[in-house]
């Protein structure tokens, strides 16, 4: 006779209720992190008047965030495998606001840029602990519609970033304007630690902590996760483009409205709120696309859109409805390609490396917008600022050849919901009597 020895797993159901709480909480806690960050290109109007700082010296400045965000968020990446990813979200939260508060007391170029380099850590750690994240909790959704979703979030936090800055720096000044910001991110950031549930491990993740099998010669260990690894890096490199077109586009609008339009500071804002907003409408059809048709196809087709739409911005002189039409068309096409890429990424990511492969990604995306800031003010300083627009929407372009090219495939289906997501080592084998 045989009895069964006594074993206990421990499951951990993720119910529909926890998944839809901490999608909300994700979108709402991206549009905190991108009203912190947006607030930069509207306050370097300000500060260029009170300093007398060149459009070289507004790069350097958005550069040094992008490039101390971009070098870091690699390693924020491991820390999310390693630590979890709701611990570095609040490291995140915390190093955002204490730049943004240090830059808010800055009066010399040297200490903006220390609290630029603070303000890009947290960056850093933020973002590859939330989109994780939120493939974990839409996985068995549409991780394309939860990435759009989330990127909705960053996007109208960013326009009401670029308005509320506007608005509060012509009332208070850019430094009150910029603390206020910083006291309402304090106190979202204490809710968000204390509602924000903790997200049961995923089967990759449980299947990433078991000793493989066939894992007895290290070297072809090695060799295979070279190979998984190798689409994350070929993705992060066009990732890199992205960053460099979006880095510029969202650091130079308000100054290019400005200078090549007439309008003022506040009208600038506003104009680059409308184009916030309308990328809202993009993320949500770029993510219903994405869950539909070949991603690489929609990644393509919307990068070619908004390359002939800021060529267009950039040498052609409309009237202000055309002017409004223009921006928000450009903020719908560019915003499509982003939960596609960020679907491809989830997709590809070696198992339990996630935040790895996330930080990867963003951190090249980073490291481009800050190579491409410093150039794309010398050439404002140089030529003008159409030219740089130019310059940074033919790199949009080349980053949607390059994803067409290496990640075209099949239409993507959605996964049934399952019943449970077993957090633990599956039960041990019976053993005979």
């Amino acid at each position: 006779m045989s009895t069964l020895a006594s074993t206990q797993v421990t499951r951990s159901i993720l119910s529909p209720a926890t998944a839809n709480r901490a999608r909300n909480l994700l979108v709402a806690a991206h549009a905190l992190e991108h009203v912190l960050s947006s607030s930069l290109p509207v306050l370097l109007i300000f500060i260029r008047e009170e300093l007398g700082l060149s459009y070289t010296d507004m790069g350097i400045i958005v550069a040094v965030g992008s490039l101390s965000g971009g070098l870091a968020q690699f390693p924020a990446g491991l820390l999310v495998d390693f630590l979890g990813a709701r611990t570095l979200m609040l490291m995140g939260f915390g190093l955002a606001v204490g730049g943004s508060a240090l830059f808010s007391v800055s009066t010399t170029l040297p200490l903006m840029l220390l609290a630029r380099v603070v303000t890009g850590l947290g960056n850093a750690t933020f973002h590859p602990a939330s989109f994780p994240e939120m493939a974990k909790a839409s996985k068995y959704s549409g991780v394309g519609m939860g990435m759009a979703l989330h990127n909705v979030g960053g996007s109208l936090g960013m326009s009401l970033g670029y308005a509320l800055t506007a608005v509060l720096a012509g009332w208070l000044g850019w430094r009150g304007a910029l603390q206020v910001l910083c006291v309402g991110g304090a106190m979202l950031t204490l809710v968000f630690a204390l509602v924000y549930p903790r997200l049961p491990a995923d089967e990759d993740e449980v299947a990433a902590k078991r000793p493989a099998a066939n894992a007895t010669d290290p070297k072809s260990a090695r060799e295979q996760l070279g190979v998984q690894w190798m689409p994350v890096i070929a993705l992060a490199a066009a990732a890199a483009l992205a960053g460099a077109f979006g880095n510029a586009l969202q650091s130079f609008l308000p100054a290019f409205l400005t200078t090549t339009r007439g309008v003022s500071v506040a009208v600038a804002g506003a104009f680059s709120t409308i184009t916030l907003l309308a990328g809202t409408v993009g993320s949500i059809g770029g993510g219903k696309a994405g869950d539909r048709y070949d991603r690489s196809m929609v990644v393509l087709i919307s990068t070619i859109i908004t390359t002939v739409l800021v060529l267009v911005l950039a040498w052609t002189s409309v009237g202000s409805i055309g002017l409004v039409v223009l921006l928000a068309l450009i903020g719908v096409f560019r915003s499509v390609p982003r939960p596609g890429l960020n679907a491809i990424t989830a997709e590809i990511a070696p198992r339990g490396k996630s935040g790895s492969a996330f930080g990867m990604v963003f951190g090249a995306m980073s490291l481009g917008g800050s190579i491409t800031s410093p150039i794309v003010g010398y050439l404002a300083d140089r030529w003008s600022m159409p030219v740089a627009f130019s310059l940074t929407a033919s790199l949009f372009l080349i980053h949607g050849l390059v994803i067409r090219r290496l990640y075209a495939r099949k239409p993507g289906r959605r996964l049934p919901p399952p019943a449970e997501v077993i957090a633990t080592s599956p039960p041990a084998q019976p053993k005979p009597g």
